[in-house]
This record gives structure tokens, sequence and C-alpha cells, in this order.
């Protein structure tokens, strides 16, 4: 069974607009590098990050079979993969030494920012003749847009939802069928699962910037945000009413509840881990089905995913995505062959019923899940016809996600200046909660806004 309804997707609080200024990018593409010079015969090469390593050996052998299909597609562009992946401590060297691959993934979170140092090629006059990119979903133009100027593509988003083990909920005596849709619900159904099983009934991780990130979806899903952009002002916002009230949730299913596990020192892998081998009842993420079924083993048919539960005041879901990225040193063809590599790669299985059918065809031969909840980047018709074409490989139960295909809940960008800096300065606070009966939930708060204004008034 599948559900067709497409889930409204809007950003409701689109990350901050900046100004542009080229002239600070060290190696912008000149005047003559612009779409208008573009020769579609050109030989020319690209260099594209995220090449699968050595040890990722069927995902290394897929990647160079794609490489090879585009390059009969495409026979004058030669297409070299790297390793390489966004690292915001090493890109800017990277990209000043001129060693930076000619696209790769940004997340949302640092795409503005790189917008505003001249740091992404400007793409507007590369995609106005694109029928993919035409497909797109428009509500995600604020996250690669400046000045009305385009200067990425999105090719991955997520909305956050609380992720639940419907084996658990039966086992407990709760229906899997009605997850809580807010965080009463949440703290009753944790408790309870936790009293019946013995399992942890609710837990966030809380290390490697994870805590931050979390405790800032639940602000969110409480009504406040961490910060408010107004030109170059940034205002940070993290002693908030949104935020104790999430502080004091995890404190009640800790010490109250006793259904928040024994270790408070969990990375998001470990905690993926857990979930899968059922020891974790309630958690919030993206969606995880694909990486719990395919990488740890779990079975789909346990895996519950509903939308984000929601505060009387509640935002919406948090939400982000990666962002593929221009190199503003590229000439104008290795620009435009690297938005063809972009649109084969990443997005023709969505205007390509021949592209689409090919893709999951093969996915379901190698039982690998097909239908699993996603947030879709494009229209919601065009997201319907691409369902219509994979119909028959479906092997997702979307009848379990109907509640989160169809939300209508706001998706919620996640803070543009300083996200990373944000989460690491909350993770001890989630911790502190988890570890101490008494902690100054205040003082925490008011300590944590203090230093991140500094960083970010730092620059």
């Amino acid at each position: 069974m599948q559900v067709r309804k497409k889930r409204a997707l809007g950003f409701a609080a689109a990350v901050a607009v900046v100004g542009v200024t080229l002239a600070g990018c060290s190696g912008a593409t000149t005047p003559e590098d612009t779409a208008a010079a573009v020769d579609p015969d050109a030989e020319v090469t690209i260099t594209v990050g995220e090449m699968p390593t050595a040890d990722q050996a069927a995902s290394l052998d897929t990647f160079n079979e794609r490489v090879k299909d585009f390059e009969k597609l495409y026979p004058n562009i030669t297409v070299k993969g790297e390793e390489t992946r966004y690292d915001p401590s090493s890109f800017n060297a990277l990209l000043v030494g001129g060693t930076a691959p000619t696209t790769l993934a940004i997340p949302f979170t640092d795409m503005q920012a790189l917008i505003e140092r001249g740091q992404a090629a400007d793409i507007t006059d590369y995609t106005s003749d694109s029928k993919v990119l035409s497909e797109l979903n428009p509500e995600l133009a604020s996250a690669v847009t400046a000045d009305d100027r385009q200067y990425g593509i999105v090719r991955q988003a997520y909305s956050m939802a609380l992720t639940y083990n419907r084996a658990l909920y039966e086992e407990a005596g709760l229906d899997p069928d009605s997850p809580p849709a807010d965080w009463e619900g949440v703290l009753e159904n944790a408790k309870i699962i936790t009293e019946k099983t013995g399992k942890t009934g609710f837990i966030i991780p809380t290390t490697e910037n994870t805590g931050g990130w979390l405790l800032t979806t639940m602000s969110y899903s409480n009504g406040s945000l961490v910060q408010e952009v107004d030109g170059d002002k940034v205002k940070v916002t993290i002693d908030t009413d949104g935020m104790k009230k999430s502080l004091q949730l995890l404190h009640d299913v800790r010490w109250d509840a006793g259904a928040a596990g024994a270790n408070f020192l969990l990375s998001g892998d470990d905690i993926r881990n857990e979930f899968a081998g059922g020891s974790v009842g309630q958690t919030i993420n993206g969606s995880l089905y694909a990486d719990l079924v395919v990488n740890r083993g779990m079975s789909g048919e346990d895996i519950g995913i509903a939308p984000m539960p929601q505060g009387a005041k509640g935002l919406g879901a948090l939400g982000g995505g990666a962002i593929q990225w221009f190199n503003p040193k590229a000439t104008a063809n290795e620009i435009a062959a690297a938005l063809k590599w972009t649109e084969f790669y990443w997005l023709n299985k969505y205007v390509d019923e021949d592209a689409a059918v090919t893709l999951f065809s093969a996915q379901a031969a190698d039982g690998k899940p097909v239908g699993a909840p996603e947030v879709p980047i494009v229209s919601a018709e065009a997201y319907e016809k691409f369902l219509g074409w994979i119909d028959e490989y479906i092997n997702v139960d979307r009848s379990n996600y109907e509640a989160y295909l169809t939300s209508d809940l706001p998706i919620v960008a996640e803070p543009s200046i300083k996200a990373q800096e944000t989460y690491a300065a909350l993770d001890p606070i989630v911790q502190a909660v988890l570890t101490d009966e008494n902690a100054d939930i205040d003082k925490l708060l008011a300590d944590a806004q203090t230093a991140v204004q500094a960083l970010v008034d730092a620059g």
C-alpha cells in the first residue's frame, strides 16, 4: 500500500538574505565567463566531490558506472571524481588555493555565508533553459538565492520528525498508528514504554553538536527561534521560553519518568544504532528510514515516522538539507558542465521516467527501500508523476507514514549565522539537564546566549 498525497513544503523562516559582494571573491568568474559564453561542444573537464571511498566498493562501482553513462551522453565532458567533502574548517583554503572541486554539496546552514563572501558561483543565467531545474520546488529557492540571483541547487531536503519504534509501541500496549502530536504525549508514551518494556522511552543525541541541533529543533516546536536576523544585525535568542520548555521536557523524561535510559553521552550514530537495535522507543531526527534499514538492519515495518510534536505555540519543524555548490573560479563551460552533471546524477529521476525506472527497479532488485518517507525537492505535481512511474517498485508501506507525508507543518530553516557554533554551545546544556537533576536551566541558557552572541559579533 502507498499513500500518494504529497506533503506541503515551505520554508517558513527563510534563511537570511544578505548583500552580495562578488568583488570580495578571490577568483570569481570574469565577465567573459558568463552563461552567454558557454560552448556546449567544448572539451571540458570537471571535478566532482563526494566520490565514495575505496572501502565503499559497491557505491564506488555505481559512481563509476554513472560517470561512464554521463560521459557517453556528453562525450565532450570528462568527469573526475574526488573524495573531497565540505568541511568548513578547510574549505576556504581549498578555494583560495584553487584545489576545490568544480561542484560538491554544502549544508543549508553554510550556503548564505558562502554567498556573502563571494564564494559561490552565480548560476542564475545557466539555469533558465533547464527542464529539470524548472521542476524544482520553488519554496526551496530562499536557501540558494540572494538579491534575486541563484547560487546553488537544492538536491536534498529534510524536515525533523518523531521517530518511534512501532514494535516497542505494540509491546508497551500503545497504538503504533497513533503517535503523539505534542510533547505531553511523547513524555507519557516514554514513561509507558520504559515501564512496560524496560527500554529507553525517549532520548536525543547529546554530543558532536547534535544535542544542540535537536534542542534547537525542539525549541522551534515550542515557539522560539534561536536567532533573529535583520540585515547585518544578528540577535541571538537562546534564552527563551521555547528553550526552557524543551529542556524541562528532557528533565522530566529523565528525572520524573525515568525513561531516558542510562547513557547521556550519545552521538547521532549511537542513537541510530540503539534505535535500530530496539533499545530506544522514541527520538527525533529527519527521516532515517533508509539508513536504519540499509545500514543498520532494522525491519522497515518497525520504523514509525510522524510529524514533529508541537507545543501550544509551535512554529513547525526544523528543516535543512544539501545544496549543490559550484566553484566561483570555474569557467563558464565548467559551470555549465557541472550543472549537467548535477541534473544527471541527482535530479533526473524526478523528471525522466526511464531514469526513474532504471534506478528504482535496480534498488528494488537489490532489496533496498523504494518509496521511503522524504521531503520532495520537486513540485507536488512532478513528485506525484514520479511516484506513478515507480509505483510497481515501491516496497515501503507508505501508509504507515501518512501523517508525515501529508503533514502541513511549516518547515523552518536552521539558523543562518554560525549554526554549528550555536549547536556546539548547546550540547553541554543538554548533557547538564540529563545528568544533574538540579541543573539551573535559566543560568545555563543566559550564559549560552551571551557566549554565542559574542561568537556571532566576532564575525
